[in-house]
C-alpha cells in the first residue's frame, strides 16, 4: 500500500499543489507571463492522463506517475528510449502524445490569471 501511495498518489499531488500555488500567486508573474504560461502548461501536462504500457497491456495513469515508474525501472541511461509517441524502456513505457497535446493547448490558451481581459480595441483609449 505504501508503494502505491509513493508511486501513484504523491507524484500526482505535487504538480497539483504547485499548480494551485501558481494560480493563487498569479499577480506576481505579471512581469513575465510567458514563463508563467510555460510552467503552468508543464504542470498541467504532467497531470494529463496517459497509458503506462508494460508487458502486453496498458494501465491509465497521470503522466507524472508513469514517469516515476519508468525512471524506477531504468537501470542505466542507455536503456532509455524516446520518440514522439512513447517514452520509456523496453519493459515499461508511457505514451507521450497526451502530455504534448495538453502542454500545447495549455500554452496557447490565454490565461485570465496572468493577463486581465480587455474589451474593445487598443485604439479606443487613444481616440477618446
Amino acid at each position: 500500500m505504501l508503494m502505491i501511495i509513493a508511486i501513484a498518489l504523491l507524484p500526482a499531488l505535487l504538480p497539483l499543489a504547485l499548480l494551485v500555488i501558481m494560480w493563487r500567486r498569479a499577480p506576481r508573474w505579471r512581469g513575465d507571463p510567458w514563463l508563467y504560461r510555460v510552467m503552468f502548461s508543464l504542470l498541467a501536462a504532467l497531470l494529463a492522463p496517459t497509458l503506462l504500457m508494460a508487458g502486453h497491456g496498458g494501465l491509465p495513469c497521470p503522466t507524472i506517475g508513469g514517469l516515476v515508474l519508468v525512471l524506477m525501472d531504468l537501470e542505466w541511461i542507455g536503456q532509455l528510449q524516446m520518440n514522439l509517441i512513447a517514452f520509456g524502456t523496453e519493459d515499461t513505457a508511457i505514451l507521450s502524445a497526451p502530455f504534448l497535446f495538453v502542454f500545447a493547448i495549455a500554452l496557447f490558451i490565454p490565461l485570465r490569471t496572468v493577463r486581465p481581459a480587455t474589451f474593445g480595441f487598443d485604439d479606443d483609449d487613444a481616440a477618446g
